[in-house]
């Protein structure tokens, strides 16, 4: 049987044509190359975890890797046992999982071929989920026939919240949707809910009820969810492929390896950027710290007035640009230690590659859409103080959970956001939103994982500014 060796790590999401099967991750030494019937042999995974959806669309179009060997433990890559294709890792040991529980035997039995993959030291109880992979946009025909087939069969036995969706549930319309799109959306909504999950769709859940303690043991997609509070927080989670957290929701455990480990949360990396201050050179910084070390936990130091948009701006960069997990900063994540094996320096200047590989215009926007990770009160209010006295010269798209949205909603902060011409989604994002089937080509934003996302994925031109060059250069006084 034919081999294939990928010789970097593959973002399973945005890096393969599951029509042709062909890897399209720029930049990628196997760039073209087809997994097509191959034995695919692969690093690791990067990027977002509703890549795991991806090969059910390998197998609807033939178009699967034959089978699939790992170099190390990955649950995005293992995911793909759900869809049929094998899995294996060299040296793997049966672990089995022993609950006296009824459970979705198939979901049993997958957990316990993640457990063996991953040489998991047994299982461990989980007292919350978070499922990733929830959109139409990015799972499609596959991804809701798929989650049909479970709506009668599974029931989940801990709490499980939501990423977001396609489209504002309640204004999609507005927002331009089309028809065909809205219907698949509502289907993956029914057998979600009918399964027991709660309509969060947010991509921070943290701020909308789901906070988990700390070294409390979760089940997380969301590969920006996963990181902030591995970090942020001290809770435990690995970067969880959005089909196995559906299996965990319904199983309860989850295999006992990797970051749920304390001795695989150190810091591997010292990142010493003591020039970094605004939101955008944190989205920056960590964008190339995964570029250039995929697979670390960093610790960085340095950093001024690191607030929670910012710590949020790392964990989303770091996580989509790489398969980073969790990072540290002295005296702000509780984990944090002083020192790392290897150290880095970073300033003002390295961070311009970053926005001219992920910018592709300058100036002339279509659409400014901020929000990704969906906006906190914090980020309301600095949009407030910037947009105070000024109209916008072009459509902007705020995004957020419903839970923010409801706290926003008639105060001040609203009024000057309303006044200055912005409209606010609640439900989705606009990742995962069919931004280019609304007539959408060019799109400004201050999020790196989202001028990543929406390039790759909706096909659109990208200008990443910060917030406030997007306040100055598309709006003007009154």
């Amino acid at each position: 049987m034919t081999e294939l060796r990928l010789t970097a790590p593959i973002s399973w999401l945005d890096g393969i044509d599951h029509r042709t099967g062909k890897i399209v991750q720029k930049d990628h030494p196997q760039y073209g190359e087809s997994l097509a019937g191959k034995v695919v042999y692969v690093p690791h995974s990067i990027g977002s975890t509703v890549g795991a959806y991806t090969f059910f669309a390998l197998r609807k179009y033939g178009m699967a890797p034959a089978k699939i060997v790992l170099e190390e433990p990955d649950s995005i890559t293992i995911s793909a046992e759900l869809a049929g294709i094998p899995v294996e890792i060299k040296g793997a040991r049966e672990v089995k999982l022993e609950i006296a529980e009824e459970v979705y035997e198939e979901f049993k039995r997958y957990l316990e071929k993640e457990a063996s993959i991953s040489d998991a030291r047994g299982f461990v109880k989980v007292s919350s989920v978070h499922i990733s992979g929830v959109s139409y946009a990015t799972i499609g025909e596959y991804g809701k026939e798929w989650l049909a087939n479970l709506k009668n069969k599974v029931n989940f036995r801990v709490v499980a919240t939501t990423n977001p969706l396609g489209m504002d549930l309640v204004r999609w319309r507005e927002m331009g949707i089309p028809d065909k799109f809205a219907r698949g959306q509502l289907d993956i909504v029914e057998s979600l809910l009918s399964m027991g999950a709660l309509p969060s769709f947010t991509c921070t859940p943290y701020l909308s009820g789901n906070l988990p303690r700390y070294a409390e043991h979760i089940s997380w997609g969301e590969s920006s969810a996963v990181s902030y509070v591995n970090s942020a927080i001290g809770a435990r989670t690995n970067r969880e492929g959005g089909t196995k957290t559906i299996a965990v929701a319904a199983v309860g455990y989850t295999p006992l390896y990797g970051m749920h480990l304390d001795e695989n949360r150190n810091p591997s990396l010292e990142v010493v950027a003591p020039e970094i201050r605004d939101t955008i050179e944190y989205y920056e910084l960590a964008y190339l710290v995964g570029q250039e070390h995929p697979n670390s936990i960093p610790i960085y130091t340095g950093l001024k007035e690191p607030n929670l948009p910012k710590l949020k701006a790392l964990a989303a960069a770091g996580a989509s640009s790489g398969s980073i997990e969790m990072y540290h900063i002295p005296k702000v994540t509780p984990e944090a230690k002083t020192r790392a094996s290897k150290s880095i320096s970073v300033n003002k200047k390295d961070l311009a590659g970053v926005r001219e590989e992920l910018s592709t215009f300058d100036g002339g926007t279509d659409l400014v859409v901020l929000g990704c990770p969906h906006m906190s009160l914090q980020e309301f209010k600095e949009l407030a103080i910037l947009a105070k006295g000024r109209k916008a010269l072009k459509t902007f798209w705020l995004y957020t959970s419903r839970t923010i949205l409801s706290l926003v909603e008639g105060t001040s902060i609203w009024a000057a956001i309303r006044n200055f011409g912005a409209k606010v989604w609640a439900d989705t994002c606009m990742v995962v939103s069919p931004l280019e089937e609304m007539g959408i080509k060019k799109v400004t934003t201050n999020s790196t994982k989202a001028a990543k996302y929406l390039r790759s994925l909706r096909g659109l031109d990208v200008e990443l500014l910060s917030l406030r060059e997007i306040i100055e250069r598309y709006s003007r006084r009154e």
